[in-house]
């Protein structure tokens, strides 16, 4: 499609509702940055499933910054379609619109770092981040070893997506460029994140390993680098002492200044992230603040004793090799692994964890059982979720009758801690005494792998509980059809609410006839309201029309459809509201 002349184009982002291409229907904004907008949308032509569509707006009036603001709009959907790798997100179409330009790629579902680092309030824990820093390295040796190699050149948080598995994804390929030994390019990066050679305009793989180490300090130490002078990365060591040497010297490693002082491939930079491998003690040590002696490093917010944890680690080891100079190398090695109780007495617990192969064991043994239940609440509340009530374990039918909405609060433990982010839904079931479920409501959230325990809250309408008996009642939980937990509660009958309700009766002889008349006119609105109650709602009748899976009208209404032409059927039902004027209730 042509573009039509700039003043022709819309102004800000689109809005919800939008059809691009008759084909995807937009959401909501995801996000924006310099080049434009990333929305959240809908293929309808393959049923229904999400997308994100990346927009740039064709806003130049210089020429030569529109020819430049195409070509680096381009360059990213070239780049990204020749790629084939579980953590790049795959793109799926490429269209022009009203001077606007879009790329249409694999929705990634979660947080990026960034967001997941202010969301849970504090840094990773050493497991994650080696994690994390594992798989970036398998996605970076992928683009380093195409031909020519791909030079991402933008590694940051924010670029980086931690999906509901623990997955990571790298989005954002805008500045990516292949790298042609003795080429210089464009200075574009991070500040803070870019390093120093990227400034000049001179970049190689190794480039992408600063970025990588610029990254992995920020969510290990939660410094930003962006809010300190360039290059002034403290050893890892200053403000997190409690680290493994093997991350901390990887670390400190791959942000040296001088680009021949860090790992000279991103393979190397992860045999010593994992392994420990080249990190000898030996020889001069290469720290990040190489060609930054000028440069006043930030300080420490980190406290903690170096000293207890180093006399903690080699009583470990002396113990350890007591055991094996005994000659039970093999078998104490088996025994210690396998007494989780005796590693944390020993102070080795978490390197044990982070065994490649423990980290797997741990992971499996973890999805199964994700989520362990710490407390659960029930209390009355608005339809909305507003409490009305403290916490209770004892309802009156008054009560719920006049509210009608149980509020439930649960708080797991998440056993995927430092493992892997996950999406739960929890469903909660309420039953009455004979045990028939009499409300239900679900909940579903994304749980961080920083995220040590989970909130599930949810609201259930209750139904009229004068016709079901006082006594136990149960609300049950469950994710995934399996139960986590039950609690009962309990209903009782409000005795003196009923004796002050209205009540029909024989009037005493002295009564005269308007008594009597008024009398009778109570009893029928009584019985009328009664009977509304309950049969609230009239059915008046029931329409059909072909429809959009997302319920977007694509007929008229009728009751019959070809085969050939209908993809989903919509409803819609019509009632009397006999209780119009009396009270508001909700329906299912």
């Amino acid at each position: 499609m042509a573009n039509l002349p700039t003043s022709d184009a819309p102004t800000g982002p689109l809005e919800a509702g939008t059809v691009l291409q008759n084909r995807y229907l937009v959401e909501r904004l995801l996000g924006g940055g310099g080049m434009g907008m990333v929305y959240l949308a809908r293929d309808q032509r393959l049923a229904n499933r999400p997308c994100a569509i990346k927009e740039m707006v064709d806003h130049f009036i210089d020429p030569q910054q529109r020819i430049e603001a195409n070509e680096y709009f381009a360059r990213e959907a070239d780049t990204l379609a020749q790629l084939k790798h579980v953590a790049i997100p795959a793109i799926t179409d490429r269209f022009d619109h009203r001077n606007r330009h879009y790329l249409v790629m694999e929705y990634v579902e979660g947080r990026n770092l960034e967001e997941e680092i202010a969301a849970t309030g504090g840094p990773f824990s050493e497991g994650t981040v080696i994690d994390v820093g594992r798989q970036l390295c398998d996605v970076l040796a992928y683009l380093h070893g195409l031909t020519p190699p791909i030079i991402y050149r933008d590694m940051k948080p924010s670029n980086v997506m931690l999906n509901a598995r623990g997955r990571v994804v790298l989005v954002d390929f805008g500045i990516a460029r292949l790298f042609r030994a003795a080429r210089k390019g464009t200075m574009i990066g991070t500040l803070g994140f870019a390093p120093p050679e990227q400034y000049q305009g001179a970049v190689d793989p190794r480039s992408d390993i600063y970025s990588l180490g610029a990254t992995l300090h920020y969510i290990l130490t939660g410094r930003d680098p962006e809010k300190f002078p360039p290059f002034s990365f403290p050893p890892v060591r200053d403000l997190r002492p409690d680290v493994s040497s093997n991350l901390a010297g990887a670390l400190d490693r791959a942000l040296a200044y001088e680009v021949d002082g860090r790992p000279q491939s991103i393979q190397e930079f992860r045999d010593m992230l994992l392994y420990g491998r080249g990190l000898g003690v030996t020889g001069p040590a290469v720290t990040s603040r190489g060609g930054t002696a000028d440069l006043t490093p930030a300080q420490p917010h980190y406290t903690g004793k170096i000293r207890s944890r180093r006399s903690r680690v080699r009583r470990a080891m002396g113990v350890v090799g007591l055991i094996v100079l005994l000659g039970g190398g093999a078998f104490a090695a088996t025994y210690i692994y396998r007494k989780p109780a005796l590693q944390q007495e020993l102070g080795i617990k978490q390197y044990v964890d982070n065994l490649p192969w423990k980290h797997d064991e741990l992971l499996a043994q973890a999805r199964r059982h994700p989520l362990a239940l710490e407390r659960m609440t029930l209390a009355l509340s608005t339809r909305e979720g507003t409490p009305l009530s403290k916490p209770q374990a004892s309802f009156t039918d008054t009560e719920l009758d006049n509210t009608h909405y149980l509020q439930w609060n649960a708080t797991f433990k998440n056993g995927m801690a430092g493992l892997e982010g996950i999406n739960d839904k929890v469903d909660a079931r309420f039953y009455d005494p004979a045990g028939t479920k009499i409300a239900s409501s679900s909940v579903s959230r994304f749980i961080g792998p920083s995220d040590s325990t989970a909130d599930f809250s949810g609201v259930a309408l209750m139904p009229d509980l004068s016709n079901r008996p006082p006594g136990n009642y149960k609300v049950a939980l469950y994710s995934n059809d399996e139960i986590l937990t039950e609690q009962r509660f309990t209903v009782t009958r409000d005795l003196a609410a009923r004796t002050t309700a209205p009540a029909i009766s024989t009037p005493p002889a002295s009564s005269t006839g308007a008594d009597e008349a008024k009398r009778l006119a109570d009893a029928r609105a009584l019985a009328d309201r009664a009977d509304r109650e309950r049969r609230p709602l009239n059915l008046v009748g029931i329409s059909f029309v072909n429809s959009t899976k997302s319920g977007t009208v694509l007929s008229s209404s009728s009751g019959s459809f070809k085969v050939s032409k209908v993809l989903f059927v919509g409803w819609r039902v019509t009632f009397t509201n006999r209780l119009f004027g009396l009270e508001s209730k909700e329906y299912r």
